[in-house]
């Protein structure tokens, strides 16, 4: 488990500041704003570290540290003491008195407090024990389905997870934690028995398809395009639903075991959309699916403790979809609630909080915590509007303005100080800074971009980590006098990162690409994605692009074919989990007349990808053709 840290101080936002830094290291945090608080947390809670600020109301920090030491079961807990301003030798000597584990004066630098912390506390215990502690196999009743689904996500897997529950057996592919393929061994649950079952599609067509599928013209989906059956778009959305459907199914299984593959992948299986975020698929699969019993008896398990919002997970409230009713009550949370009064709330009430709770976005602890600072959790969150999830759009053009959202973005604040990276004035207060934060670390978070190409999400997470450290440099009124020093000495804050440079100056160059290659200017396109590669060799899109506009540059030319096919191949290699490479490759193949292999590259796309409606157009105008030369074929024979 975490770490434990107790920071006892009377000022909210300090104690805040504190609070966010420590939990973004992997510990675990409580605070009281003066000795009463502490006593009542020190009495239930084992903790590693108090962090005690020495001027505090009705009782001072040296009198709460005498009672620490006098008391038995407490006496051995590290005190770190807290002095604002200058510490005096007559403070040095009582320190040394009760022995203080240390003495810091403040404002305190984040980056001293973790150390000191690290050093009296040892490293913490967050993410990388979660890790080490989840079995390779196991069983539900262990390690019931939530829990499993976040350990897996705060490991960052990369491999399969096997599933057995009876007769249901299914398998599903993680990469860096986030499910992207789902296989069932059930034939109830393949994709043409869904679709009869939405009313998708008759039982009639159904078996046409398979008869098809059985002599190999191609994918179930492409196939009932062909036969006008389903349009592209049906086809896209019905495999988006089955697969998430076939996926948020094990949220039922009570009984049963699991085994963990790290660097296996699963053939052939559904694609589960990107858009799909480990932390909402998990409070959807509970509240669509977890056993209401086993919620209620966690509830009367833990009737006493308390329901407390954590402040550090807000980020995750912004990709979950809830209804106005749960947004409602989750607003009015405030940390003082108790488990067990949630017996009397709607089961989409009691299945939202076990959801949030299984992702730990809300706590249980033992004692209340404070009201104010927990309310102002939701309340500044993009919860208290009911917005939708802000994740990557699965469609395409969405796809590109955001892309180019993100480069202005960028571009904007590579050179900019703290302030103006914020958008905020230098008399901005702490609400207004934490609130400016909170609107850009919603718009981009890696997570949102989880989907996109190696080279935007490198920029992704360029940006986040500068409005992050914008925000830490300058989040209370201590910090931005430290600021306004540095700022004063010339000492300005810069993304000076080369690596993220690049990929900006990359990303650009490969927009301009694609603009000028939709007006055909393709040799003005293939200067650009030239210039692209060069500033960004590992990205495959890059790569892709440049060869299919050296074929639209030289169509009729035998070695600049050969050289476009080399570089969509190349495209295809360092992109393996990207559509688009594949869509190219195909076009190129097709151009070639190379019939076969266009399809196997058109195919893949949709398996990467299924709304990927320009591989599904593709495969049809394919069909059509094929179906036309049968009926050509037939009338010379006839003859």
């Amino acid at each position: 488990m975490p770490s434990l840290i107790l920071c006892v101080q009377e000022d909210r936002e300090v104690a805040h500041a504190y609070s966010d830094a420590l939990v973004g290291e992997g510990y675990d945090v409580l605070c009281a704003q003066d000795g009463r608080g502490a006593f009542e947390v020190l009495r239930q809670q084992p903790v590693s570290l108090v962090l005690l600020d020495i001027y505090l109301p009705r009782q001072d920090g040296f009198e709460i540290l005498a009672e620490i030491r006098a008391t038995p079961e407490l006496r051995e807990i590290p005190v770190l003491l807290l002095c604002e301003g200058d510490t005096t030798q007559e403070v040095l000597a009582r320190a040394s008195s009760f022995s203080a584990a240390g003495i810091e004066s403040t404002p305190l630098v984040l980056d001293r407090l973790l150390a000191k912390v690290v050093e009296l506390a040892g490293p913490p215990g967050g993410k990388e024990s979660i890790a080490e502690q989840t079995p390779r196999e196991g069983l539900f009743r262990d390690l019931p389905p939530p829990e499993l689904m976040r350990r897996i996500h705060v490991e960052g897997l990369d491999g399969v997870l096997l599933l057995d529950h009876g007769r249901k057996k299914k398998a599903i592919e993680f990469r860096a934690g986030w499910p992207v393929s789902v296989k069932s061994n059930l034939i109830s649950e393949c994709f043409g028995n869904y679709l009869v079952a939405q009313g998708r599609c008759t039982q009639s067509d159904l078996d046409k398809s398979i008869k098809r599928m059985k002599i190999g013209e191609g994918l179930q989906g492409e196939i009932l395009v062909a036969m006008d059956a389903l349009s592209d778009e049906e086809v896209s959305s019905t495999l988006r639903e089955h697969a998430l459907e076939k996926f948020l199914e094990i949220f039922s299984w009570r009984h049963g075991q699991f085994k963990i593959c790290p660097g296996a992948h699963v053939e052939r299986g559904s694609t589960v959309s990107n858009d799909g975020h480990p932390s909402k698929l998990i409070v959807e699969g509970v509240r669509r699916h977890f056993p209401l019993k086993q919620i209620d008896r966690y509830l009367e398990l833990h009737q006493s403790d308390y329901l407390v919002p954590l402040p550090n997970e807000r980020e995750q409230l912004s990709v979950l979809e809830l209804g106005e009713e749960e947004a409602n009550w989750l607003c009015q949370l405030d940390g003082t609630d108790k488990l067990g009064s949630l017996l009397q709330y709607p089961d989409v009430i009691r299945r939202t909080a076990f959801g949030l709770i299984s992702i730990q976005v809300l706590g249980v602890q033992p004692v209340a915590a404070e009201p104010s600072l927990t309310r102002a959790t939701f309340e500044e969150s993009s919860i208290a509007g009911h917005s939708a999830p802000n994740v990557l759009p699965t469609n395409r053009e969405t796809e590109d303005e955001q892309r180019a959202e993100l480069a202005n973005l960028a571009n904007r604040i590579r050179d900019e100080n703290h302030y103006d990276t914020l958008g905020v004035e230098f008399s901005a207060s702490d609400a207004e800074i934490r609130i400016a934060y909170g609107r850009l670390a919603k718009d981009t978070h890696p997570d949102r971009f989880h989907g996109a190409s190696s080279s935007v999400r490198l920029l992704a997470a360029q940006v986040f980590d500068r409005i992050t450290r914008a925000h830490k440099a300058i989040a209370t009124a201590s910090d931005r006098k430290a600021y306004a020093g540095e700022l004063t000495q010339g000492r300005k804050s810069r993304a000076a990162e080369a690596e993220g440079r690049r990929a900006l100056d990359a990303e650009t160059e490969f927009q301009k690409g694609e603009k000028l290659i939709a007006t055909r200017d393709y040799k003005g396109a293939l200067l650009c994605f030239g210039r692209a590669i060069e500033n960004f060799p590992s990205e495959g899109e890059y790569y892709s692009h440049y060869g299919w506009c050296l074929y639209l540059c030289h169509p009729d030319n035998e070695a600049m074919l050969g050289e476009a096919l080399e570089h969509c191949r190349k495209g295809v290699k360092l992109a393996k989990d990207r559509e688009k490479p594949y869509l190219l490759l195909g076009r190129l193949y097709r151009a070639m007349g190379r019939v076969n292999a266009a399809k196997k590259m058109f195919t893949r796309a949709v398996e990467i990808r299924p709304q990927c409606v320009e591989a599904m157009r593709e495969l049809r105008i394919m069909d059509m053709r094929r179906e036309r030369d049968k009926g050509v074929l037939k009338r010379i024979f006839r003859r």
